[in-house]
């Protein structure tokens, strides 16, 4: 495997980026005190995330599930009163929910988060699809650095031993050799004031596994903070202050293959260059993403294969149920036909409460278009949704076996009835 845990040592380098060298690097940062803020860059807006006079570290991440669009979720992690906490709020906010607590993880000294996912080409940039938990770090009363996928506990494992500092981000993934896979890359200072990092990686054979320990052997001196980084030109990399107040820039070799410039892209610089180009005519004999296959040589039959991994929905909209009931049926339509479409795959949820609606039955009522019904078990449906509800289309294989991205739309169903949930009644009562 050859990823950043098995060649950065080999090609980290001390930068001297310069105007001279076509680099100039710059830095913003905002701190104020007893609390932090994040910057959105689009807006320049500023926003407290949390304000305590016992709070110690705060680490966030946001979650974008399609490399289009805004994120729907920020993800974070923080420490207040030495107690390690988590919270998620939607985004954007429309409804002022605000910061929503999740769960604890006891005493600890230091935290840090980060999405895994891939990086994917849209309007010409790459953009990050992530998971839909992140990884959590954090190090606990001892010393011991742990990680953690979000709420599941079954995948918490201990990364290392003796830690003070610890960072985390979502390093390059080489398009074109997915070995070349910098991964999710956490990073840590140790008591001895070395640098060491670990990463969550994908190998030749397409599987993610967690690499070994590895000290940053180019840093000699005694580190007392870190940080990490990507640039726009495919590197990833570390900053670290040491103890005598020193700030060192570490930068990895590029892992941009594949995903440097569009193909399609023509740039001349000459001045007395001339360009023709050849009228080219397009015949279209099947839909673009699609492959025809012949099955047998004394077959006078075609089959097409939808076999593209992008999908998205045109439209979606609850309808009367027949009984005059319109929180129970939703119609929807997708760009592209969708394979041996279950239940299972349907993912229902009223976006206010975030409370799940459990999906009934679906069916196919024609070319892209399909219609699902809320399980009957469910007694008021989509009637008590306060504002949107969402559906999300997930882990769905097209017909030679690749797995789809997963998508989702959100939109406000009409002609709504709230419908009241009845209270306990109490049928027995008896003492022993």
């Amino acid at each position: 495997m050859r990823s950043i845990t098995s060649h950065l040592n080999e090609k980290l380098k001390s930068p001297q980026q310069t105007p001279a060298n076509k680099a100039d690097p710059k830095m913003s940062i905002r701190v104020s005190r007893a609390r932090t803020t994040v910057m959105d860059s689009d807006y320049w807006t500023v926003e407290t995330i949390r304000t305590a006079d016992n709070l110690g570290d705060i680490s966030l991440a946001a979650r974008r599930r399609v490399p289009y669009g805004s994120p729907d979720s920020i993800y974070e992690i923080h420490i207040e009163g030495g107690i390690v906490k988590t919270s998620i709020r939607k985004y954007p906010d429309y409804f002022k929910l605000g910061w929503v607590q999740q769960f604890e993880l006891g005493e600890g000294s230091a935290v840090a988060i980060a999405f895994n996912g891939n990086w994917q080409l849209h309007r010409r940039k790459w953009r990050l699809a992530t998971d839909e938990k992140p990884f959590i770090f954090w190090v606990d009363s001892d010393g011991v650095l742990w990680s953690q996928l979000w709420d599941l506990s079954e995948t918490k494992r201990q990364i290392s031993s003796s830690v003070t500092k610890v960072k985390a981000i979502r390093g390059w993934k080489n398009v074109n050799f997915p070995d070349k896979d910098q991964g999710v890359i956490v990073s840590y200072i140790k008591t001895d004031g070395k640098v060491y990092y670990s990463s969550y990686c994908q190998t030749v054979d397409f599987t993610n596994v967690w690499e070994p320990e590895r000290q940053l052997v180019e840093f000699t001196a005694t580190a007392i903070s870190l940080n990490m980084f990507i640039t726009n030109d495919f590197r990833m990399g570390f900053t670290i202050e040491d103890s005598s107040g020193n700030i060192h820039w570490m930068v990895t070799e590029r892992n941009w293959a594949g995903m440097a410039i569009a193909t399609e892209t023509i740039k001349p610089y000459l001045e007395k260059s001339k360009t023709e180009l050849i009228k080219i005519t397009y015949h279209d004999v099947f839909e673009p993403a699609e492959t025809i296959r012949v099955y047998s040589p004394y077959s006078s039959g075609l089959e097409h294969i939808f076999h593209d991994a992008y999908n998205k929905f045109l439209w979606i909209e609850n309808v009367d149920d027949g009984g005059g009931d319109w929180g129970r049926t939703i119609q929807f339509e997708t760009l592209y036909p969708m394979h041996e479409l279950q239940v299972v795959n349907l993912f229902l949820e009223d976006v206010y409460f975030g409370m799940v609606i459990p999906v009934g039955s679906v069916t196919h009522i024609g070319g892209t278009k399909y219609q699902a019904s809320v399980s009957e078990e469910t007694l008021v449906g989509m009637n008590n949704a306060q504002g949107s509800v969402r559906l999300t289309i997930k882990n769905l294989k097209t017909q030679l076996g690749l797995m789809m991205d997963d998508f989702f739309i959100e939109f406000t169903p009409d002609n709504l009835v709230p419908i009241e949930i009845p209270l306990p009644v109490v049928e027995e009562v008896w003492n022993e």
